[in-house]
Formats: C-alpha cells, sequence, structure tokens
C-alpha cells in the first residue's frame, strides 16, 4: 500500500511488518535536477555510491549519493539524489525487535535500484538511527539494531563494520550533520567562506530539535557541545545542541501528559485543541496532535494566550541554573551571539509556515504567534470549512496546526532567545535542492572513505 505523504516529494511505503505487503515503489528525484547518470556515464565520470539511512521517529527514509573525489582532493556529493521513506519507526517494533530487520526491505530493494549491479558490493550503506530510537529503552534498542545489522548484512550492498554501519546516533551529530547540509548546498564548505557567510540552523523534528552554528573562539565552549570535521585540509569546529523531547511530536505528547494531570482524572480541558474538537475516552486518536488519548477531552481554544500558557507551563517553566557565560533554557549552554546570528530553520518550522500561510523565507516568532492566533479563534467546524491548511494538505491536518504555531514561536523566543520581531529564514530548499541532514552524513562517510578510513 502506498501513501504520498505531505512532507516530501517522494514515495512513502507505510505498514507494519512492511515486508509482508505487496509493494509498487515508483521513486521521485529530491530536490529536483533531474536522476542519476546510467550506468556507462558513472563509470566514466568517477563517481561512486554511497547510502544514507535516516532512522527517525516515524520511519526510515534511505538516501542513496554519489559522490567523487575533485581534482583538489575534496570530496564533492551530489545533492540531488532519489529517496524512499517506509514506515512506521524502528521504535515502534520495541515489542518484537526481531522484526525490525524485515521492515526494511522495500527501503534494500529500492537502493538496489538506484545503484548498477556491478556497483553493490563496493556501495557502503549506513544506517543512523536518531531521537526515535534515542528515547527507547536500551534492551530492546539493542535487539532492534541487532535485527537491522542482521538485514544489511545478508544485503549485497558493502556493511563491513555492524557497530559503526548501523547505529543511534549523538544529538551533536544530527545537528552537525543538518548544518553542514545547509552551508555544502550554500557554497559555504568550498573553503573561501568568510566566518560571516556561515548560516547557523534550527531543525525541528519530531522527537528532538537541534540549533548549531559555526564556533566563536571568543567564547569558551564546555564539554559535549561540539562537532568537528574536515572538508579537504579545512576544520570545522560548530556549537549544536540536541534538544531530546522537544521536537514537535514530542512536545505535544509532553502537554497533554500535562494536561491529563491538570484535570485530575475529570475531562480533559485542551486549550491547544479548537473549541469543538470533541473525543471520548473509547474513541482512537488519529495522531498525537489529537490530544491526550484514553480520556474524555474536548477542545477549548479560542484564546491563543491561553494555549501558550499551557504550552510555556509543560515544556519551558524549568528554571535550571546556567552555570556557563551564557544559557537557553533549562541549563543549557548557548553561545551569547547565537540569537542575533543569522538563522535558517527547516523541517517542522517550514511545513507549519506552509499550511498556515506564514510568509517564508523571511519569517519571525511573532508571524508564527499571528498565525496562532488565528488557528486558536476558530471553531472546529468552522476550521473544517475554511481554507486551511493553506498548502493543500488534508484536513485531518487542522488538529495541529493551533499547537504548532503556538509552539515554535514559543520555541524561538523562550527557547533559543530570539527577538519575536527578528526574522530568520524558514525554508526546506536552498536553490533547487532540499534540505536534509542525510546530505551532511554523506559528506562525512564519503570523507572517511576517500582518506582510507
Amino acid at each position: 500500500m502506498l501513501a504520498y505523504l505531505r512532507r516530501r516529494k517522494d514515495v512513502a511505503v507505510v505498514g507494519g511488518l512492511v515486508a509482508f505487503f505487496f509493494l509498487v515503489v515508483i521513486p521521485l528525484v529530491s530536490g529536483g535536477g533531474g536522476s542519476a547518470d546510467g550506468e556507462g556515464a558513472l563509470r566514466g565520470s568517477g563517481w561512486r555510491f554511497v547510502t544514507i539511512v535516516d532512522a527517525g521517529s516515524s520511519g526510515c527514509r534511505a538516501h542513496v549519493f554519489r559522490w567523487r573525489t575533485g581534482r583538489s582532493g575534496v570530496v564533492e556529493v551530489d545533492p540531488t539524489h532519489n529517496n524512499l521513506k517506509v514506515k512506521p519507526g524502528l521504535s515502534s517494533f520495541k515489542d518484537d525487535p526481531t522484526a525490525a530487520g524485515a521492515s526494511l526491505a522495500p527501503l534494500l530493494d529500492f537502493v538496489r535500484s538506484e545503484i548498477p549491479e556491478g556497483e553493490w558490493a563496493s556501495s557502503p550503506i549506513f544506517l543512523k538511527a536518531t531521537a526515535g530510537l534515542r528515547m527507547t529503552p536500551a534492551g530492546p534498542r539493542e535487539q532492534i539494531l541487532e535485527s537491522v545489522r542482521d538485514a544489511l548484512s545478508a544485503s549485497p550492498l558493502k556493511f563491513d563494520d555492524r557497530e559503526a554501519g548501523a547505529l543511534v546516533i549523538e544529538g551533536t551529530d544530527e545537528g552537525g550533520f543538518g548544518w553542514m547540509s545547509v552551508n555544502y548546498l550554500m557554497g559555504n564548505l568550498d573553503g573561501h567562506a568568510k566566518h560571516s557567510d556561515f548560516v547557523g540552523v534550527v531543525e525541528m523534528g519530531g522527537a528532538s530539535a537541534q540549533v548549531t552554528q559555526i564556533r566563536d573562539s571568543a567564547t569558551p565552549q564546555p564539554g559535549g557541545y561540539s562537532f568537528d570535521f574536515k572538508v579537504g585540509k579545512q576544520p570545522f569546529h560548530l556549537y549544536t545542541h540536541s534538544y531530546l523531547g522537544y521536537g514537535l511530536e514530542q512536545a505535544r505528547e509532553t502537554l497533554s501528559a500535562h494536561l491529563v494531570e491538570r484535570a485530575r482524572g475529570g475531562r480533559v480541558k485542551d486549550p491547544c485543541l479548537n473549541a469543538g474538537f470533541e473525543k471520548e475516552a473509547a474513541e482512537p486518536r488519529i495522531d498525537v496532535y489529537d490530544g491526550p488519548s484514553a480520556v474524555d477531552l474536548r477542545g477549548v481554544a479560542g484564546d491563543h494566550a491561553e494555549c501558550a500558557r499551557a504550552v510555556e507551563k509543560s515544556l519551558f517553566s524549568r528554571d535550571d541554573p546556567c552555570g556557563f557565560e551564557s544559557c537557553s533554557f533549562n541549563g543549557i549552554f548557548q553561545p551569547p551571539n547565537l540569537p542575533k546570528g543569522k538563522l535558517l530553520a527547516f523541517e517542522n518550522f517550514h511545513y507549519t509556515a506552509q499550511m498556515l500561510g506564514v510568509g517564508q523565507p523571511d519569517t519571525s516568532a511573532a508571524d508564527f504567534k499571528a498565525a496562532a492566533k488565528d488557528a486558536c479563534a476558530a471553531e472546529w467546524t468552522d476550521f473544517q470549512a475554511s481554507p486551511y491548511p493553506k498548502d493543500g494538505s488534508e484536513k485531518f491536518e487542522l488538529n495541529k496546526l493551533c499547537f504548532s504555531a503556538t509552539y515554535l514561536a514559543l520555541f524561538l523566543e523562550k527557547g533559543v532567545g530570539v527577538d519575536g520581531r527578528a526574522k530568520i529564514k524558514v525554508q526546506q530548499q536552498v536553490g533547487d535542492h532540499g534540505i536534509d541532514w542525510s546530505l551532511g552524513a554523506a559528506i562525512k562517510e564519503a570523507t572517511k572513505i576517500a582518506h582510507g578510513h
């Protein structure tokens, strides 16, 4: 069975044990610019292949990149590539971990279809799991990874190191790879960029959020906040932090738990769901944005400020002391110049802005707040009859708009410390190419291969 996701112009395969379904897969080009060269052109061009599997909280996406070493010895990765996503995410196999590997069968078929057969054995595949598995208990997590490693080992693709080839990456890696992707697409990793050319990156995923910028040598940086890499002979040193549990979906779950606790066994009144939205305890929830499950629920949004107060109370109320020169929130170190620097926000910032009709790329926390006021004020029946979502998404997406716009504005202001009126870039592409941290991972892995590591 096929499901076309709003969030990518490609194909997602949906299913529990997807290996048991008959699947017809038509991959499309991510980022535009046409498909990869044929086998004959490949052999004469010096291009090689590397596959990065982004194992996220909602599914696994395989990105098949071409790369080569340029005349200067610097690795070049072609950002135009095909990719495919299968659902669900690996963390959903925590109760049946041995089935995780079988769920990747459609991905492995897709990867083989993208690479000439004669190149399979020399084309490495890496699976990098993020916050979904990071939050899974250690026992089931390792069992899931072993099942995945078995599946990758059984494929004809190059998979030499079980431990390094399929693993849960640190949040600092995820943030660093995202920064690499954005600045590579902007041409800032060519060795000629000035310090002021580099762009800080805010990525809002489903389970975590990453904030990353080039390191300022004038600000001492404590351990645990660094990501370092080289392009050619030039080293890059970054500040990065991953806020586990502060991705959009996980943040909504935290709010729901707070509302259930506040209700003390009674009907839950949700200030981030539109007035007129109701669910009985026995009714299934479409997704986390339908509010807390197994309780009687009534949406009471109307005044955006009520939603904002609930989000702030549940997610930004901790007042941990700052033991560093400067902090963001919860005692987390953050360079003092970051909130005022050049910032680009992507993933759920972009998707939410699209659905709400918020102008891009120049956007502010105040713009999200204004959109939240309109989204929260609508009565549920009227909201369903309105032009929202403004990007043509399905109407079932409406349940997330009041919360999402409110939370994203607060994350920028209360979290990162960006002035509410300051404009940042909100976009999912640089030129013709989509932004995804997998590109940064491909650059780093290809560089290691090129240098014999």
